[in-house]
């Protein structure tokens, strides 16, 4: 017979462990909470055993994939609490005391007892059962690219949930608990402001789709509600690169400024209207522009009413996106807007990205279309699009629009033309 200790945070997470260690074999021999000196390791001291005999000489079996032991075990080390000194004399503890915590030590024997006669949980006593959906969620997340430490966070909280019994077996309602741990792990949507003046900068590397977003947004979210609305280009960088968005606000009828560096917009930014919206079109960086990317920083938070929303294509892979975020968190971005969601595949890099940061989604493109092509991001939209693609928001992508703000689109149906022929980003 094998023995194994589990210092663990609760019993069920030493049942998960025992039962990807050693199978359906595992038996519980005795759990108890840990000492003061042990308490650094875990709440719970649980020993389980293995009646299967590993021969002398021979390799440890490594444990089933796809559950390593370290999936169940990363946690933040406690640290181990300094040695009390202790008194030479004591005095004892009066007889009330004591006859209370006599009378509570019952009580938890009386509880222990019920618990150990009263039947297994349906969901304890199919361990087979429980190993397969965790498998095929690990799979299932796999293959769209989710992050190896999300996927055993997320198969680590179901497998828990069956042992306890908070969730179930059945594809339905297991599918349901999964998307709510999926939802629940991205920050949520904030709520708009109304009568306030929102001013939104878009940050982001080259080709990422800052300038076409920049007309989406002042038709769906200018133009078509009515509000009074600036666009300030402070894109310099590229030979004509202002062209473009000049063109568009010119047909839309949107007044346009082209700023020769971020430091010109406290003076601008104090002239806006109030309820009004300001865009704010940047441009593209890469990890090897440091010096421009603090500019950008420092320009960008002259104002905390500035919105500065991070613009990635969905398309890019995991390493990429990390790469990105971890250049523009020089300019602090407050938001992540998505980007060429109709080009992508797979949708677990950008969710993966969404909770590793911690940033609330805004907007998501979905085309090059002005301004259809562009739907407000939730992270009930990213679960979908994790779960069936692209097709699963292809219907949800028509914007609903104020009869005030009809006459926007028809203005924007030469935009959209202009920017299928000549926008080179998306």
């Amino acid at each position: 017979m094998r023995l194994k200790t589990y210092f663990v945070e609760s019993v069920e997470e030493a049942m998960l462990r025992a039962l990807g260690e050693f199978g359906d074999e595992a038996m519980l021999v005795h759990s108890k909470r840990t000492s003061a000196e042990t308490r650094h390791l875990g709440d719970y001291e649980v020993v389980f055993a293995s009646p299967h005999v590993v021969p002398a000489g021979s390799p440890p079996a490594a444990p089933p994939p796809p559950f390593p032991e370290a999936a169940f075990i990363e946690r933040p080390a406690r640290k181990k609490p300094e040695q009390a000194t202790v008194a030479m004399a004591r005095p004892l503890q009066s007889s009330a005391t004591a006859a209370e915590v006599g009378g509570r030590v019952r009580r938890e024997l009386r509880a222990l007892a019920r618990m150990m006669d009263a039947p297994p949980s349906e969901e304890i006593s199919r361990p087979e059962e429980i190993r397969r959906v965790l498998d095929q969620l690990y799979s299932f997340l796999a293959e769209r690219e989710v992050q190896s430490r999300h996927i055993w966070d997320l198969t680590r909280q179901v497998g828990i949930d069956l042992m306890r019994g908070a969730a179930s077996l059945d594809p339905a309602r297991s599918s349901a608990r999964i998307d709510e741990l999926l939802v629940s792990g991205l920050a949520p949507s904030p709520t708009p402001i109304k009568d306030h003046l929102q001013i939104v900068a878009l940050i982001g590397p080259p080709g990422a789709g800052k300038t076409t977003t920049v007309a989406k947004l002042a038709v769906r979210e200018g133009l078509a509600k009515g509000r009074p609305l600036q666009v300030l280009d402070l894109d310099d960088q590229r030979i004509g690169g202002g062209d473009q968005l000049q063109t568009i606000c010119a047909l839309l009828g949107v007044p346009y400024q082209r700023l020769n560096g971020p430091e010109a917009l406290v003076e601008v930014l104090g002239r806006a209207r109030t309820p009004g919206l300001v865009l704010i079109d940047t441009p593209g960086l890469s990890p090897q522009d440091s010096t421009e990317l603090a500019v950008m920083g420092l320009g960008l938070g002259a104002s905390a009413a500035i919105e500065r929303h991070l613009v990635l294509p969905c398309t890019l892979r995991f390493a990429e996106l990390t790469r990105f975020w971890n250049t523009f968190r020089v300019c602090h971005p407050t938001h992540l807007l998505l980007t060429r969601a109709d080009e992508s595949l797979c949708f677990g890099p950008a969710w993966s990205l969404a909770k590793m940061t911690s940033l609330p989604l805004s907007w998501m493109a979905t085309g090059r279309r002005i301004p259809e092509s562009l739907v407000t991001a939730t992270p009930e939209i990213l679960v979908d699009l994790l779960n069936s693609g692209y097709s699963s928001i292809e219907q949800k992508r028509a914007i609903s629009l104020p009869e005030g703000g009809r006459s926007a689109i028809s203005s924007a149906a030469s935009v959209s033309h202009l920017s299928a022929r000549s926008l080179v980003s998306q």
